[in-house]
């Protein structure tokens, strides 16, 4: 009885959990809501404590003062580790609480029963379990790992945890832990099931088999008489969930309430929660300080065939919603598919219904290849619906949940990519392929802004959209405001937290930014348009539509609410206790779990028991301790007599959370009057939260134990009010749930913009113009418009570091492309098809100037790959992708094939692509088709607009070279031999290959000589003649080309001068709220410094000649806001202040970076910043600043540039001449 009762004494966590019988219904998918039973609680509780009325008064007395502290609201329990504990309370909301036992999942709580009560039959095997079983028979047949295979020899398919009750630690009976893990198995039959027991997370049975072979786990019972059982400690549960889950399992989580339990019953366990792909493990989260990384969520797909196409249904189990894509060809679908990962694909029995009999189904092999790779499972009735009721069982939710549908906004939309397009320009990773979406962002963008960017290219916007989001770009090109620094959180993360009401302090300030950037554009004159045009993408995004009137009212909402309960960091009021006496560690390790997340007023009671609590512990060991740590001490002095070997101090036991005395040989052998005898009279042994004694040299006393109990009491107190306050926020914040989604999306198409237009600026790309001439017409034999694009460029090609050789394109029919081996054909090919595709997405391309129409398709088709899957050679697959391309090109589409037939007899090859040319001619699309097929040159084909381009070549030294330029007519001339050579094949192989290629040719000559002296020898030499003299132009257009296309550049980066009359609403847009913020002090100092920063400036560049480049108007930099994407590839004089008040004066080519790399120390530190015309300028500047700021009484902290003397700003005219 002394054990439990200190037990119930020692450490909140350990104490308070044994009265923990409870947790929220939420916990458990199959919940109800109700009001809660507060008399069957209170009884609950009163049986708790009945094993212990018969212990002694004092200890009665001890465990009344603890029932009455315990009889608060929240109740605590264990999360993952000691030093995290999590809270469960008692609410006024509609969920439900009430004492369950491990079976949570049941809706009547069943009790553990006792190991003297004689067990009954327990069913073991059902007849709904026999589907699952042979589910998870397939599962262990495809694990490999050999101590995987030692493992299944010991499982019996007779139940649904694979258990054989022959063998030990198998028994199933009713009131035997198995039997309880059975039922609960039961609840979630697709699921791995964990449970918490002691120190560890474990599994027996078929899922002791999956954490082996796909957790990397090792067994746990290798005796060969034991069950299959398997875990991990509870610090690498988390990496264990991630592995399982990257796999495409799902988990069940079953904790146990923690803290002593009576002798001869089960511990009390319940379901805490479930870990899916792209759905992490949150329980415990609200208490934890800990940022959870979540993946971009996984759904569950189904695709359908209907007259229409195919239909990919994805559903989101995380955000409850799904979205349905129609008339889909199977390369788009298969586009999908391999662009984001599956938790599980249905396929719907409409998909059987193939009439062409090419395939099982999906008629070129791709879709039946593609899905043979994942997880799959066929189903009847409605698509959509029967899709919906199969997510209902496999996460078993209730019937009535309900999934909203995403309805995109009206309008014409292009078509989604086919796989081979997406392949082609690295939208898909493949090798050897050039990533689109590398260069179209910076490498310091986020996962989330990457993933949308992909999917606008992957299925670009209707057209409307793809407007919005040019001019939103556009007009951040423009701005001289500066930007918020949006913050990104991922939408998915936001709706599983507050719903199950663990967000914790970390994600509410996220919700508060992101709250505040949006009411930052909202009130900027130049980001509110901005943020009117972001409105149609987000909902193209989320299927949420919401008007910037009502976004602003829901932000203010929002960042008022959370405001109010979020604690700052200026909130100096709450320190964790601290006292020189006691270590550092104990007061943060019970302290900072709570303190500093929300505001004081909220919980002033708990704050002041928590600090009188603190001062009696204090004044507790003070009194107690610190005269034997005195004592102790003296005796250590050198004296002689072995008394130097006595010790003595005040320590911290961290798993007690405890502070004792620690001492070893400290009493006198003689008892005296010496200071700090009386004291050591008073100490006790010290035990530890299970009763058991500590050791030896840990002691204690009465006073310090009390107050030990009072403080934890307090600090147990204190931390489930912030909890329960986090809570209700949540419950506050999800009526405006949608309004969350909303913006957090918004936030991240909003950066991933801006990214996009810095980075686009820097590499000195253009927005292209949309023609608009025939997006009304109805006629599908009209073309779309011009197509110009002026000194493309390869898009993986960088023209700051790389040199790359830009062709004008005018594109209006269908081009016939030929070229030699190497020559760039298929970098054109490439090249157009990027451009194209950004056009239509509203981003910019890498050309000086483009005109692009309305395209409704853009499709690529380059080298094909055979399926073995689906037995179909390199050419099957071609033919394939072919008769999907003729079927759905239009006159309003883009279609460009490389080298069609390169996998077949060249003569039938050859009729074949003649066909296609005169398919797409008649069809009346734009595009270009490149072959090494010269036999097409002679044909007679029926065509109306087709234009033979050639890839240009030129003579130097008596070889021919390509030029990689797009010229007129045709090439004949493959330069194989040549290729050949380059690449290092053997001279002999070349050799002989020319001669072979010489005997072949006067074969040819001597049957047709009449045929051979019309097509080979004037042709080629009329080839090279033509391609040499085409080549010198060309040098000379490229030449002017590339300085015409450098000046314009210039140009169009030229410092844009800011609106004067603007400045003033652009000031007073910047801050957010009442003005309260501890940053407004500082944005006024330094806006009292924008006179003298200005005068300095103006004057210097009046100096040196260059006043027409000076803004009359410095910008501002707020705190969490960045430069615009105005300032990249410009100078720009900067100067910064210091919390301390002092300021720092500097320059940069990359002002963006600048800040970002200041800000890592000084946190939402404010900059002014004036854009230069180069760095030599800028330089001069700082020194100016330097010298002449402190005359104002400015103080800097940077005197080290003051020195510079040497600058490159003298006038042109006083340079030497050559």
């Amino acid at each position: 009885m002394r054990g439990v009762i200190a037990g119930l004494s020692a450490t909140p966590g350990q104490r308070s959990t044994m009265a923990a019988r409870a947790v929220h219904s939420w916990m458990s998918p199959r919940r109800d809501d109700g009001l809660h039973d507060t008399h069957a609680l209170g009884a609950f509780r009163s049986s708790l404590y009945s094993p212990l009325v018969n212990c002694s008064p004092s200890n009665r007395a001890r465990l009344s003062s603890f029932r009455e502290r315990t009889s608060v609201n929240p109740w605590p329990m264990g999360f993952l580790s000691p030093r995290y504990q999590v809270y469960m309370h008692q609410t006024s909301s509609s969920r439900q609480l009430c004492p369950r036992s491990f079976q949570a999942a049941k809706k009547t709580p069943v009790r553990s029963i006792s190991k003297g009560r004689k067990s009954k039959e327990f069913k073991t095997l059902q007849s709904s379990d026999l589907k699952y079983i042979e589910w998870w028979r397939l599962k262990v047949e495809n694990c490999t790992k050999p101590v995987t295979r030692e493992l299944m020899k010991k499982l019996k398919y007779s139940n649904l945890l694979g258990l054989d009750e022959n063998l030990r630690n198998g028994n199933l009976k009713t009131g035997k832990m198995n039997a309880e893990i059975l039922e609960t198995k039961r609840q979630f039959p697709h699921e791995i099931l964990m449970y918490r027991c002691g120190e560890f997370y474990e599994a027996v049975g078929f899922d002791a088999c999956m954490l082996v072979e796909y957790a990397n786990l090792n067994p746990m019972a290798p005796r060969s008489d034991t069950v299959p059982r398997a875990g991990c400690p509870i610090m690498n549960l988390r990496q264990t969930l991630d592995q399982l889950t990257y796999q495409g399992f799902s988990v069940c989580i079953v904790e146990e309430v923690q803290g002593p339990q009576a002798k001869g019953h089960l511990k009390e366990r319940f379901v805490a929660g479930h870990a899916h792909p792209g759905s992490p493990y949150v329980y415990g989260l609200v208490s934890a300080d800990v940022d959870l990384e979540f993946p971009e969520p996984v759904p569950v797909m189904g695709i359908s065939r209907s007259r229409r196409g195919y239909c990919l249904i994805s559903v989101l189990e995380m955000m409850h919603s799904f979205s349905v894509e129609d008339a889909l060809t199977e390369e788009a679908v298969v586009a999908k598919l391999r662009s984001r990962q599956c938790q599980q694909l249905f396929m719907h029995r409409s998909l059987r219904r193939d009439t062409a009999g090419i395939a099982q189904w999906g008629e070129g092999g791709l879709l039946y290849g593609e899905c043979q790779k994942k997880q799959q499972e066929w189903y009847d009735d409605d698509p959509v619906d029967g899709l919906i009721s199969k997510v209902r069982e496999l996460f078993d939710l209730d019937d009535d949940q309900e999934f909203r549908e995403i309805v995109v906004p009206p309008g014409e939309r292009p078509r989604p990519l086919y796989v081979s397009t997406a392949s082609q320009i690295g939208i898909l990773p493949t090798a050897g392929v050039p990533s689109l979406l590398m260069v179209l962002l910076p490498p310091e963008a986020n996962s989330l802004c990457t993933s949308y960017v992909r999917n606008l290219l992957l299925h670009p916007p209707p057209h409307r959209v793809a407007d919005c989001i040019q001019a939103a770009c556009r007009k951040l090109a423009e701005t001289t405001s500066s930007i918020p620094d949006f913050t990104c959180v991922s939408a998915a993360k936001l709706m599983k937290l507050i719903e199950t009401h663990e967000a914790n302090h970390i994600e509410f300030a996220r919700m508060r930014n992101v709250a505040e950037d949006i009411l930052l554009m909202a009130n900027d004159p130049q980001l509110s348009d901005v943020l009117d045009l972001l409105l149609d993408p987000t909902w193209l995004a989320t299927g949420i539509h919401i008007e910037q009137k009502q976004l602003v009212d829901d932000c203010t909402f929002l960042t008022s609410r959370i405001g109010n309960v979020l604690a700052s960091d200026s909130d100096i009021d709450q320190t964790v206790s601290s006292d020189e006496n006691i270590p550092d560690d104990f007061f943060r390790d019970l302290e900072e779990s709570w303190r500093g997340r929300v505001k004081r007023p909220h919980f002033e009671k708990e704050f002041v028991e928590v600090n009188e609590a603190a001062t009696e512990l204090i004044d507790a060991v003070f009194s107690d301790f610190l005269p034997i740590v005195n004592c102790v001490k003296a005796y250590q002095k050198p004296l002689g007599g072995g008394l130097g070997s006595r010790k003595g101090e005040i320590c911290y036991s961290r798993d007690s959370q405890a502070v004792w005395f620690k001492g070893k040989n400290f009493r006198p052998a003689v008892w005296g009057d010496s200071p700090g005898e009386l004291e050591m009279k008073k100490l006790t042994p010290a035990y530890d939260g299970k009763g058991k004694k500590m050791g030896e040299e840990w002691w204690t006393t009465t006073r310090v134990e009390d107050a030990l109990i009072r403080y934890r009491a307090a600090v147990e107190k204190a931390s489930n009010a912030v909890v329960q306050l986090l809570r209700d926020l949540a419950a506050e914040v999800k009526v405006k749930l949608n309004a969350l989604i909303f913006i957090s999306v918004l936030s991240v198409i909003a950066k991933s913009l801006c990214l996009h237009v810095s980075e686009g600026k820097r590499r000195s790309w253009v927005f292209p113009t949309l023609d608009l001439s025939s997006e009304n017409s109805n006629n599908q034999d009209v073309g779309p418009g011009h197509m110009v694009l002026e000194d493309l460029i390869p898009y993986w090609k960088d023209p700051v570091c790389e040199q790359a050789e830009p062709n004008t394109i005018e594109l209006n029919s269908m081009f016939l492309l030929t070229g030699p081996n190497g020559g760039g054909k298929s970098s054109i090919l490439r090249s157009i098809c990027a451009a194209a595709l950004l056009s239509v997405c509203g981003l910019m391309v890498p050309a000086r100037n483009a005109v692009v129409p309305r395209l409704d398709a853009v499709m690529l088709r380059m080298m094909s790959t055979d399926s073995p899957a689906d037995n179909k050679s390199s050419f099957q697959m071609e033919m394939s992708e072919l008769r999907t391309i003729l079927a759905e090109a239009t006159s309003r589409s883009l279609v460009l094939i490389d080298e069609l037939c390169r996998g077949t007899e060249v003569q039938k090859g050859t009729a074949i692509a003649a066909s296609v040319i005169e398919s797409l001619d008649h069809i009346g699309c734009r595009g270009v088709l490149s072959t090494h097929l010269h036999d097409l040159l002679d044909m007679k084909l029926r065509v109306r607009n087709v234009v033979q381009k050639s890839m240009g070549v030129k003579q130097i030294d008596g070889r021919i070279e390509p030029t990689w330029k797009l010229v007129d007519g045709a090439c004949r001339e493959s330069l194989a031999f040549e290729v050949a050579k380059k690449e290092g094949v053997p001279e002999s192989v070349v050799q002989r290959a020319m001669e072979l290629y010489k005997e072949a040719l006067e074969s040819r000559n001597s049957l047709s000589k009449e045929s051979t002296l019309t097509s080979t020898s004037p042709r080629c030499s009329n080839l090279v003649n033509g391609a040499t003299n085409g080549a010198v132009d060309g040098l000379d257009n490229v030449t002017t080309g590339v300085l015409t296309f450098q000046a314009q550049s210039l140009n169009v980066e030229g410092a844009t001068e800011p609106n004067e009359s603007d400045e003033e609403s652009r000031d007073r847009s910047r801050a957010v709220g009442n003005g309260s913020h501890p940053a407004a002090k500082s944005k006024k100092d330094l806006l009292d410094c924008m006179d003298a920063f200005s005068r300095i400036c103006e004057k210097k560049l009046q100096e040196l000649g260059d006043a027409n480049s000076y803004s009359s108007a410095c910008s501002f930099i707020g705190p969490r806001q960045l430069p615009p994407p105005a300032t990249t590839m410009h100078s720009c004089i900067y100067m910064l202040q210091r919390p301390d008040g002092r300021f720092y004066v500097g320059q940069s080519d990359n002002l963006t970076s600048r800040v970002r790399r200041h800000r890592t120390i000084l946190i939402d530190a404010p900059f002014l910043y004036l854009i230069v015309a180069n760095k030599s300028v800028a330089s001069e500047l700082e020194t100016t600043l330097i010298h002449q700021l402190p005359s104002f009484g400015i103080m800097l902290v940077n005197k080290g540039d003051q020195n510079h003397r040497h600058f490159g700003t003298a006038p042109l005219a006083d340079a030497p001449p050559f």
